[in-house]
Formats: C-alpha cells, sequence, structure tokens
C-alpha cells in the first residue's frame, strides 16, 4: 500500500482517493515554489503546513517524493 508522509511531522496519508488529489496537485504545488525561487521539495503541503512547515513525500524516498523531484535525501 503506498502511502504518503510528512518530512516535519509525520503524519501519514493512507487513503487512496487523498493520495489522488495529493498527486493530482503536486505540479502545481511544485511550479509555485519554482515562481517563488524556492526548490521545489516534496509533493504538497502537508495538512498542518502552517504548524509544521512540513511537505508530503511519498513514504520510500523521504523529501525526493514519488517522481525524485527536488529535495534533499536526508
Amino acid at each position: 500500500m503506498k502511502k504518503l508522509v510528512c518530512d516535519k511531522c509525520g503524519k501519514e496519508v493512507t487513503d487512496r482517493y487523498d493520495i489522488e488529489e495529493i498527486l493530482a496537485g503536486a505540479a502545481a504545488w511544485q511550479a509555485s515554489r519554482k515562481a517563488r525561487g524556492e526548490e521545489p521539495i516534496g509533493l504538497f503541503p502537508c495538512e498542518d503546513y502552517r504548524n509544521c512547515g512540513g511537505v508530503m513525500c511519498d513514504s520510500k524516498t523521504k523529501r525526493k517524493g514519488l517522481f525524485g523531484l527536488g529535495g534533499s535525501s536526508d
């Protein structure tokens, strides 16, 4: 089963439909970061982004995301 995990607070998303929604918005999230001159890390901001500042990432690739875009491997 696929799951996404916040790189800061550890919040997990395992529901298939929630993951599909996150993936649908991933390109827009990364494009908005690029437009602000920031590195496009993660797939989407965490639900608790205002508090933790983390991003949702594939649980296996950490901050590189499902597609290996941006981020560091720490």
